[in-house]
Formats: C-alpha cells, sequence, structure tokens
C-alpha cells in the first residue's frame, strides 16, 4: 500500500484572508450573522432529536420545546417543556384501566375531561372510594437536557457549529458578493 501525501499551500489561505479583510463590513456582518443563525438551528434540530431519544417522546414535542437565542456571537440553545400528558400519546381505555404505546397499562386509569387541563386527560383514584383524581403525565422532554451530567448535548451542539459555519459562512459572502456583482 502507497503512502498518501497531503501537500497544502498556505498561499491560497493568505489570498483569501485578504480578499477577506477587504471585504465591507456591513457585509461580512451580515453573513455572519446569517451563517450562525443557519448552524445555530441545525445545532437546535439535534438537540431536540436527541432530547427525544433520550425521553422516549416523539420528536413533536421536543421540536417546539427547543429554543434557539443569538447573543451577539454565542448560540444559546434552551429545552423548555411542561410535562406532556399520557392523553396527548393516543392514550386508550381498556377494561382494566388505561393502555399507551410505548409506556405500558395503567391499572384503574381513565380517561376523562379535566377541568385542570381544559382537554381530555389520563386520570387516576389513589384508593377505591371516590377520592380525588390526579392526572398522569409521560416525561418531561427538558428533564432529559437538565440530566445531561457528561455534557452530550453540549458537545453535540459544538461539533455541529464547529464542523459547518466556516463553509456556511463562505457560502453565505459568496451569495452576497453574487447579489452585488449582479446588480
Amino acid at each position: 500500500m502507497a503512502g498518501a501525501a497531503l501537500h497544502i499551500d498556505a498561499s491560497d489561505f493568505r489570498a483569501l484572508g485578504a480578499a477577506m479583510h477587504r471585504l465591507p463590513a456591513d457585509l461580512k456582518a451580515r453573513a455572519f450573522r446569517s451563517a450562525l443563525n443557519h448552524t445555530g438551528k441545525k445545532a437546535r434540530t439535534q438537540v431536540a432529536r436527541l432530547a427525544a431519544k433520550y425521553s422516549g417522546l416523539p420528536y413533536r414535542f421536543t421540536r417546539d420545546a427547543a429554543q434557539m437565542r443569538l447573543t451577539g456571537d454565542d448560540v444559546e440553545i434552551k429545552l423548555r417543556s411542561k410535562w406532556i400528558s399520557l392523553a396527548q400519546l393516543r392514550a386508550r381505555q381498556t377494561r382494566k384501566g388505561v393502555s399507551v404505546r410505548g409506556r405500558g397499562s395503567y391499572a384503574g386509569a381513565f380517561i376523562a375531561h379535566s377541568k385542570i387541563s381544559g382537554s381530555n386527560a389520563v386520570l387516576i383514584r389513589k384508593g377505591k372510594s371516590r377520592t380525588p383524581v390526579r392526572e398522569l403525565f409521560a416525561a418531561n422532554p427538558a428533564h432529559a437536557m437538565g440530566a445531561d451530567r457528561h455534557g452530550e448535548f453540549q458537545r453535540m451542539a459544538e461539533k455541529i457549529m464547529t464542523r459547518d459555519f466556516v463553509p456556511r459562512l463562505l457560502h453565505e459572502i459568496d451569495r452576497r458578493l453574487s447579489r452585488l456583482a449582479g446588480r
């Protein structure tokens, strides 16, 4: 097996750096902001997918819970959500209680309209008499991110940002320059 040689010419980097330096400041700022926004959205999507995997919930619940905010040169991704009702996971009434696909059966539970949430809910009583009912919930997707003791969410988001940011920045600059040349 023959060895492969890699030759990098530093003059290309110098030429690219000089060309970037000559660009107008507002064009560079807009391209930077757009590239940061694009790669931040990619990272937000992957964080939401990982939270869905950890919480055992469908992606549709974590997609809307993941929020991204650009602050200066930083991207901040937060996962904010409430507890997901078992009724939202297509619970169905059985003779013995309520069954939820992927979650199991809840003996003695029943589906009824809840005055608290204003929609159908899976409810259960603590005792055999007509004691007060309580609503049953599935996971809270934000807890998956909060329980990230090994920093997996942060590492994944940083990896996406470092891998995709520079190519996207060059794309945004090229797109803006081609618009200027077309005028």
